[in-house]
Order: structure tokens, then C-alpha cells, then sequence
């Protein structure tokens, strides 16, 4: 078999503030196989028209790019701006988060571009998801997160409990109502933790669900490993919305009554449908606490049957009212060690979870698939790998560039809105324009 050309799409955002884990999932080919020809590409910057035109072996969708499906405008983008990916006789794989959200556009978003694989993370619900893809047996088991080898090196000898300068710490994000009460578990947790233990104890907690005090990068990694324990809740939702009806319910609703509570927004927008089914499976931060063996504190959940209570993690009650056993458990120092000890096992022990073989396994996907279209057709790989080398060298300064003016973007805006000079707005509309 002859080199392969693959392509591998994404929408991450602003690089300062990207994710480890994310981005280690949407790298993971080149880096795990660099024996392959492989790009990555940033979906908010145009691709050029030179790239279309290759003949690939292997198109990746990233699950970020494919977060394309909850906003109309960017969906239509996508389809218009990558239509090339519909036509394009390659091997064509999804790596999809959030099944459950906007589930029916993404099946039939996937049988139009005619993706031969979808990595799903709820393998419960296959046939309620993806009724069209799991037909056709097209769907595969996959995570929301994968364990590097340099995750590996990184946590082979993490810090010891002395050492670490945090007692109990939390980052998360305020989710949006369409999540339900599982969603809404995620920024609640916080201040249930801190009002049920600063009254009856005096550890030290870094807990925060401030945009403004989120960690990016290798940055979360440190922070993680200087904490003794960290609060986790099971990573999901408690709603389907097939067509994304529920989230724009909830948008209109919130323009409306900007400070409405959550049951307010569930009696409007999905009377009597929260928790009728549970989508949850094991998160990159348990894959990450496991690994820096940072024990958690976790409240119920399956955790895609990794992780089991006492065994792997310290059992929290969602509205907290077992603290005194908690904080009980967070000083036996037998437990701790057994805990920390099989957690980071249980992790290790499934394959799946190895970003390594996830990655030949869609290798191994991509060969069988065109190992019978390439013959006779002669594929001039000195053309394609200069293609790409031109690629590679002009996409860090375009993103640079990019990403250097939406920051400036972002900076400016609240001060035009809030002064109303006119020579601001006329920078911002410069700005927009290159």
C-alpha cells in the first residue's frame, strides 16, 4: 500500500484558547502517524481551491467541525464552502460529539456526504441517532477523548498528595437549557460543593464556571495535576433535539426573559421531556484526572462503564447532602491511594481509549476501502506532497493573521458599543473587510 493523502477538517477556534484534549483528538493522525500525508485544516478559514482538487485516500470530520450542524448559517456554510467532500471518492470518517444534539441532521448531514464511518459515543442509542448511518452499519464505538502516549509519559510519575497545592478544584461552563438537567448539572455542582463545605471544613478549593477563569491548553494539565481531587458530573444531556427545535426554543425564549430560571425554559420548550432519556458517557476530564491520578469526586453516572463508585472515584450526591462522607473519605489515605491507583488502571486497561489505535484502526478503515479503487490509477505523489507543503507553509500565516485580527475584533467591539465612536467602528469595519 503507497502513502496515503488525508485531510482532516476542524473548527477549534482561537488557539489560545483551545483544549488539550480537543485538540489532541483533532490532531491525533498526523501525530500518531507521521509516515502519512496528512493536513489539518481550520474550517473558519477558506480552503484553498488547490486543496480540492487532490485525489485523497482518508477525510477526517472533526467533531468540532461538525458542531457546524446546531447554526443554520454555518451548516449551509459547510455544505457549500466543503461540497467537494460529498463527491470525493475517498474514505470518509466523523468523529461526532453530542450525538443527541441536532441527531437527525447530523444522519442525514453524513448520508448526503456519503461518510463511511461515524465514531459515536453513545452506542445505547445508535439506532434512536442515527437511524439512517446505523442501517447501513456505519457506526462505530468512540470517545470523547483519547490517551496520548506523551499523556502517558507526562502522568508516569505524577505529583504526590504533599505536593500538590489545591484540595478540591472544578472549571466548567454554564450549559444551555437544551441539555436538560444533566447539562445543568455542570454549573450547578460548583456552588452546591462550596456552600455545602466552607461551612465544615477548611480545604482549599479553585473552583470556578467563569468563562474568564478557564484553563486552555497544557495549561489545564498542570492545573489538574496540582489538585488532590476534583469535582466531575457525567458528560451529556438529558434531551434529544433531532432538529435543533429545542435549542432555537430556548434561544428565543431567553431573548425574551433574559434572566428566566431553568424550569421556566423546560415548561416552555420541553414540558415533560427532561430525563425521559439519558445520554452520558466518560469525558475527557475523567481520562485526565484518571491519568494525573487526581481522584474524583463524582457524582451518578455510567461513565461508559469505566469508572464504577468506590472503586474509582468517591461517590457525590448531585445536590451534595453526603459532604460529611465525602470529606470522611477524602481522608483516608488508604482509600485515596487504592482509588487513584485503580482509576488510572481501568483507564489504561481499554484499548479503545489509546489514541494510538484508534488512529490505525481508521488507517486500517481507510486502507481496506480503496485498496481496490486504486487500481490502475496512478496517483503522482510528488505533485500532491509539494501541494501540501504549499499548504503547510502558507496556513501559518494566514492563520496567524486570522486569528491575530479576530482578537483585535473582540477587544474593539465592546468599546465601540459602549463609546459609539465613530472612528472605532470605522476600524472595525476595516478590520472585517482584509
Amino acid at each position: 500500500m503507497s502513502i496515503l493523502n488525508i485531510l482532516c477538517v476542524h473548527r477549534m477556534g482561537d488557539p489560545y484558547i483551545r483544549r488539550e484534549a480537543v485538540r489532541a483528538v483533532e490532531y491525533m493522525i498526523p501525530e500518531c502517524r507521521s509516515d502519512l500525508n496528512c493536513i489539518v485544516h481550520d474550517a473558519d478559514i477558506p480552503l484553498p481551491d488547490y486543496l480540492k482538487d487532490i485525489e485523497y485516500d482518508l477525510i477526517v470530520l472533526g467533531s468540532t467541525f461538525l458542531g457546524a450542524r446546531h447554526d443554520p448559517y454555518k451548516l449551509n456554510g459547510a455544505l457549500s464552502s466543503f461540497e467537494f467532500i460529498k463527491h470525493s471518492a475517498a474514505c470518509k470518517v466523523a468523529l461526532p460529539q453530542d450525538d443527541y444534539d441536532c441527531s437527525q441532521l447530523l444522519d442525514d448531514w453524513m448520508m448526503e456526504w456519503g461518510v463511511h464511518w461515524i465514531y459515536s459515543v453513545c452506542p445505547e442509542y445508535w439506532d434512536l441517532l442515527y437511524p439512517r448511518s446505523n442501517s447501513l452499519d456505519r457506526v462505530r464505538l468512540g470517545y470523547t477523548g483519547y490517551i496520548s502516549e506523551e499523556w502517558i509519559d507526562t502522568w508516569a510519575n505524577p505529583k504526590d498528595a504533599i505536593s500538590r497545592g489545591t484540595d478540591v478544584c472544578y472549571r466548567a461552563s454554564n450549559l444551555p437549557a437544551n441539555f436538560g438537567s444533566v447539562g445543568q448539572l455542570k454549573g450547578e455542582i460548583a456552588s452546591r460543593f462550596i456552600n455545602a463545605a466552607s461551612p465544615i471544613s477548611r480545604i482549599k478549593m479553585d473552583i470556578s464556571i467563569n468563562p474568564k477563569d478557564m484553563i486552555p491548553g497544557q495549561a489545564w494539565h498542570s492545573f489538574l495535576e496540582n489538585s488532590k481531587f476534583c469535582i466531575t458530573t457525567p458528560s451529556g444531556s438529558s434531551l434529544q433535539d433531532p432538529k435543533g427545535d429545542i435549542r432555537r426554543c430556548v434561544d428565543s425564549f431567553l431573548a425574551r426573559n433574559p434572566n428566566a430560571a431553568f424550569q421556566q425554559i423546560a415548561d416552555s420548550c420541553f414540558f415533560e421531556q427532561d430525563n425521559k432519556l439519558i445520554f452520558t458517557a466518560l469525558s475527557p476530564r475523567n481520562i485526565e484526572a484518571a491519568l494525573s491520578e487526581t481522584v474524583q469526586l463524582a457524582t451518578p453516572g455510567s461513565y461508559s462503564g469505566l469508572m464504577l463508585p468506590m472503586a474509582h472515584f468517591i461517590p457525590l450526591a448531585e445536590d451534595c447532602s453526603n459532604i460529611v462522607e465525602v470529606l470522611e473519605m477524602m481522608r483516608d489515605d488508604a482509600l485515596i491511594a487504592t482509588i487513584r491507583k485503580q482509576c488510572k488502571e481501568s483507564m489504561l486497561s481499554e484499548p479503545r481509549l489509546r489514541r494510538d489505535n484508534i488512529v490505525n484502526e481508521i488507517i486500517g478503515l481507510a486502507e481496506d476501502f480503496i485498496s481496490t479503487r486504486r487500481r490502475g490509477v496512478a496517483v503522482n505523489q510528488t505533485d500532491v506532497s509539494r501541494t501540501f507543503d504549499r499548504y503547510r507553509a502558507e496556513s501559518k500565516k494566514i492563520e496567524s493573521i486570522y486569528w491575530g485580527k479576530k482578537r483585535i475584533l473582540q477587544k474593539l467591539t465592546p468599546v465601540a458599543v459602549k463609546t459609539g465612536v465613530r472612528r472605532l467602528r470605522n476600524k472595525i469595519v476595516a478590520l472585517k473587510r482584509n
